[in-house]
């Protein structure tokens, strides 16, 4: 597959953007800055909210386990762990997160993907769910048990995050991660940071004091309240954005129409 660089973007006229205005504010100038004039970034999402969750039949080996044991915690007392599919935690590093875990007293539901960590003695409990391999990680987040998000920030976590009213403890691992959690935290204002070095996971191992800390802080805490309810604010927002009339469905049906006049442009000029 070839290499998408910035001149393959000189001869658009715009770019499809997975968000919505509510979110982006200001932001949206700022994208389109990056273009030549007159190029438009259209907001179109959250794209996960067109969809229709209910129907979702996908399911992992422990699907029926982790929706019983939801089902018997009280609501948004569990905070949902999950560092996404690229992501690699060494064995120590998991081991602090799950004593940091258990430190923190909050119920909580992980998702390890590891396949040579072997959880501590007593870490499965009554408070906590170690799941093995891939979970339905939409219908956890939309769960009523469920009251944040321990997440890496890779975009798509970080709107179903928020389409869900979930506040998130931010621990970026790679990439583009750094600067999704510095918005989440600093700008939109709906989560709280794990301290992890001044660049990424890879400076060292966080201790299970951090992260138990970090926990009981979004969970329970003056800080964690108030990212809670900025996330509500913004769930909301993003519902709204995709309904007939809200931003993101105007900006689609601009889009729509924009390519069906560039369509027949191209059409009369072929045919001259």
């Amino acid at each position: 597959m070839k290499e998408v660089g910035a001149r393959d973007f000189e001869g658009c006229w715009g770019v499809v953007v997975n968000s919505f205005v509510a979110l982006e504010g200001d932001y949206v100038g700022f994208v389109e800055s990056f273009y030549k004039a007159g190029q438009k970034a259209w907001l179109v999402g959250p794209l996960l909210l067109c969809g229709q969750p209910d129907n979702d039949t996908n399911s992992g080996p422990d699907e029926a386990r982790v929706s019983e044991w939801l089902d018997g915690k009280p609501n948004g007392s569990v905070i949902y762990v999950s560092f996404g599919t690229q992501t690699h935690l060494s064995d120590g590093q998991l081991d602090e997160i799950a004593h940091g875990l258990e430190m923190s007293g909050c119920d909580f539901l992980w998702a390890v993907r590891s396949g040579t960590w072997v959880q501590p003695d007593g870490l499965e409990r009554e408070k906590g769910f170690v799941a093995r391999g891939w979970v339905n990680q939409r219908r956890v987040l939309n769960h009523r048990a469920t009251g944040g998000f321990m997440t890496h920030c890779g975009w798509n976590s970080v709107l179903e995050s928020l389409s869900a009213g979930l506040p998130m403890l931010a621990w970026p691992m790679i990439g583009e991660q750094q600067l999704n959690a510095k918005f989440v935290v600093d700008e939109a204002r709906a989560g709280l940071r794990i301290p992890t070095g001044p660049a990424d996971v890879d400076v060292g191992i966080v201790g299970r004091a951090v992260i138990a800390e970090g926990v009981e802080e979004l969970m329970g805490g003056e800080k964690g309240k108030r990212a809670r309810e900025r996330a509500r604010e913004l769930g909301e927002a993003g519902k709204r954005a995709v309904q007939p009339g809200g931003s993101s469905y105007t900006c689609l049906t601009e889009l729509i129409d924009e390519l069906r006049r560039d369509s027949g442009q191209f059409s009369e000029a072929a045919e001259a």
